[in-house]
């Protein structure tokens, strides 16, 4: 069995309910998340935000435990079809062995 997690923008959300939705994969998890950008070297501050502190990203977590030729096909669809609403960000797919379940 495998765990395949992938990771995008918040926009890209839809398009990977619908990766899954497309490999008949009907049990998944999504988790919203709030991104922190410390990296203040180059990046322009926004005019209502604090100038010490970076505006936060949004993104989305969608996962579920799969077995390996489901995976594996995934995993090659994402290679060859990158989930993104823009070519400079692409959501990134990570695929990991799960040793035992109870």
């Amino acid at each position: 069995m495998k765990l395949l997690a992938i990771m995008g923008h918040e926009e890209t959300r839809p398009k990977v309910r619908a990766l899954f939705k497309k490999y008949q994969v009907h049990l998944f998890s999504n988790v919203a998340i709030k991104g922190c950008n410390c990296e203040s070297k180059g990046l322009q501050t926004q005019s209502w935000w604090p100038t010490n502190e970076m505006p936060a990203s949004y993104s989305s977590l969608c996962f579920a435990i799969l077995d390996d030729d489901k995976a594996e096909a995934m995993m090659v669809e994402l290679e060859k079809n990158p989930v993104s609403e823009g070519k400079d960000f692409p959501a990134r797919a990570f695929l990991m062995n799960v040793e035992k379940t109870a």
